[in-house]
């Protein structure tokens, strides 16, 4: 199978896997349109030659199909550092709520006390 199209219907199969995550909201919309985005680029890359080469060649990559995959490595590379940024979030918020829990808790049992 040619690399282009194997490139081609791999990433529709990863648009039609998130679309279809999105529609049983197992995945929400600020990721799937990462994903999304990603799949989109990859399909374009894959079906245009030219502008695959033409890329490829300003790179200096000279085998054009492995830019798709230097692509797709970028994009999750990116959307590592951006859940490593809203994990981060989440475990400062988490911290915030527990102390806060505590606190009001401490006063209930004053209260009873």
């Amino acid at each position: 199978m040619n690399t282009y199209i194997y490139c081609a219907l791999l990433s529709l199969l990863f648009l039609t896997v998130t679309v279809h995550y999105v529609k049983k909201r197992k995945l929400e919309f600020q990721y799937c349109v990462f994903w999304i985005i990603i799949s989109l680029t990859l399909i374009i890359l894959s079906i245009n030659k030219n502008i695959l080469e033409t890329i490829s060649r300003k790179i200096g990559i000279y085998y054009s199909p492995a830019l798709l995959f230097v692509t797709g490595i970028v994009f999750s590379f990116l959307l590592i550092f951006h859940l490593t940024i809203v994990i981060s979030d989440l475990k400062k918020r988490v911290v915030k709520l527990t102390q806060e829990l505590a606190i009001l808790k401490n006063n209930m049992e004053d209260k009873n006390a």
